[in-house]
């Protein structure tokens, strides 16, 4: 009895130890087979990327060369890249590629305030009323969007322009120099938005907030948004009316911009058959 009984012992604990190797290599073989699988779609992916980005690319070139075939070198909705842009494109193996193509001048853009180091006219004036505009729309309670608009747009002029003094004749770098860690003012052009989170008085609320609106491209020789790919929030943070009646532009404005598009290029300065003059699509001068 006690022999069979420890047999029986033998037996049990060399089948618990079969077991627990069988269901090891049950799930080392499991976590092997989704390795390979995630390294699979991984490179799909990639590849699928890649193919993406030179598909844009030869849009891109194929509109140059329509542009040039035309003389009407003018970005606009109806461009092949345009309606390529967000149209899902299914590959044989399964997957989808979605390229997402933006025009840079569809949105406003924050160099284009300053040109050689020095502010363009009414620049501080523009940027106070844009800024007020989007503060004025974002989520949460008045009191709780304690900016001082016209503050913020000097900050952010003076931060950019080339030189050292702000407006009210003080250091700029005499706040900068303060923080942790310290730095100084560029006193150049903005290479990415994140830089906002430099100029003081700009929080993270504020800056997301601003994103829709805004661009730093090009970083030199910057003009105003295309009216032709903006969307109708940009459009609507256009200033209108003459030099010395500026105003963001009404919703009369920005809706005639939206329906006349349609019908061909808006274009300002370019002598062109298919042209829509820029001053039939809204009420008061120009841009």
């Amino acid at each position: 009895m006690r022999q069979r009984g420890f047999v029986l012992v033998i037996v049990l604990f060399f089948s618990l130890l079969l077991s627990s190797t069988i269901a090891s290599f049950s799930r080392r073989a499991r976590l092997d087979s989704a390795i390979v699988v995630n390294r699979d779609n991984g490179a799909r992916a990639e590849a699928l990327a890649r193919g993406g980005t030179r598909l844009a690319i030869a849009l891109l070139l194929q509109d140059r060369l329509e542009e040039q075939r035309l003389e009407l070198p003018i970005d606009t909705g109806t461009d092949l890249w345009a309606q390529a842009s967000g149209i899902p494109i299914e590959t044989e193996d399964g997957g989808v590629l979605q390229l997402e193509i933006e025009d840079a001048a569809a949105r406003i853009n924050l160099n284009a305030l300053v040109a050689g180091g020095e502010l363009v006219s009414g620049a501080e004036a523009y940027l106070g009323e844009f800024l007020s505009k989007v503060i004025e729309e974002m989520p949460g309670r008045p009191e709780d969007k304690l900016y001082e608009e016209d503050e913020l747009a000097r900050n952010l002029l003076d931060f950019v322009d080339g030189d050292d003094v702000t407006g009210r004749g003080e250091l700029e770098d005499d706040f900068y120099q303060q923080q942790v860690p310290p730095y100084r003012a560029a006193n150049r052009p903005l290479l990415t938005l994140r830089e906002l989170a430099l100029v003081r008085g700009f929080d993270a609320a504020l800056i997301e907030a601003l994103e829709p609106y805004l661009t730093v491209f090009p970083y030199v020789e910057g003009q105003g948004p295309n009216p032709n790919t903006a969307p109708a929030w940009v459009l609507a943070s256009l200033f209108v009316g003459p030099e010395t009646d500026r105003r963001l532009a009404p919703e009369d404005d920005v809706r005639r911009i939206l329906m006349e598009r349609t019908a061909g290029p808006l274009c300002d300065g370019v002598s062109h058959e298919a042209c829509i003059p820029m001053q039939e699509a809204y009420s008061e001068a120009t841009l």
